[in-house]
């Protein structure tokens, strides 16, 4: 026992959270997604209050649950993904990832608790989400946020819509032609992101402009896939060409 105590106290004097830092991000960059969150999850023994570690924990487990649509998954990083952001934006909530993290997996833990909770978490999405924005304008990630929130809002049916009426008095107001804007903002950042011309697309489709969806679909299978994720979302794109 003392010798892992002496390896540790010889470990955390070595080393560097910014080291940490740029090893993880090239691990992200990389898609190596599992290996990002060891060495996280080693970091974060060393430096248990850093607010980068911490926001980059919960990137990884998002990261490496979005590459599957298997709910257990899901719920196994979601939540610990979540635990590690809360305490992030407890700790320093003018960073602008932690709030941007924050938002994502508020918005995620919502989608697997049922619609109730969805609808009381959205408020959090978007209020994390601005706050992710006013902070860093220049990060495409958070205007994808905010176009996916406006987009599930727009989407709710009937019987949530009621449960929204009846949770709040004013239920939280999302519309696809603000989803749009969004995911165009997003694409001006990052004009390579799969993703936000996926959604760009999807929702283009809500809005019956079929022409307009086809030609984003068509673009998204031009582009260069990143992740499992993306490969996804191009072999989605190409049936609903199929279908349009």
């Amino acid at each position: 026992m003392q010798y892992i105590l002496y390896i540790l106290f010889i470990n955390f004097l070595l080393s560097n959270p910014q080291d940490y830092a740029k090893k993880t991000d090239n691990l992200n960059l990389n898609g190596k997604y599992d290996e990002e969150l060891v060495e996280l999850n080693n970091a974060i023994l060393l430096h248990p209050n850093n607010v980068d570690i911490l926001w980059r924990i919960a990137r990884a487990h998002f990261e490496i649950a979005d590459q599957t649509d298997n709910i257990k998954i899901h719920k196994k990083h979601f939540y610990p993904g979540f635990k590690a952001v809360e305490s992030a934006v407890r700790i320093n909530p003018n960073s602008s990832k932690a709030n941007h993290w924050y938002a994502v997996l508020v918005g995620k833990i919502g989608m697997l608790e049922g619609t109730e909770q969805k609808i009381k978490n959205s408020y959090e999405v978007e209020k994390y989400a601005l706050k992710a924005i006013e902070l860093d304008p220049s990060y495409d990630g958070t205007y994808h946020v905010m176009g996916r929130w406006h987009y599930e809002l727009a989407n709710l049916s009937w019987f949530e819509r009621k449960i929204a009426e009846w949770v709040y008095t004013t239920p939280p107001n999302g519309g696809y032609e603000q989803a749009i804007f969004f995911f165009k903002k997003a694409i001006n950042v990052k004009d390579d992101e799969i993703r936000h011309y996926f959604w760009l697309a999807r929702t283009y489709l809500k809005m019956s402009a079929n022409k307009e969806a086809e030609k984003i679909f068509k673009k998204i299978l031009t582009l260069t896939p990143f992740d499992n994720s993306d490969v996804n979302m191009q072999s989605e794109s190409k049936v609903y060409i199929e279908k349009i």
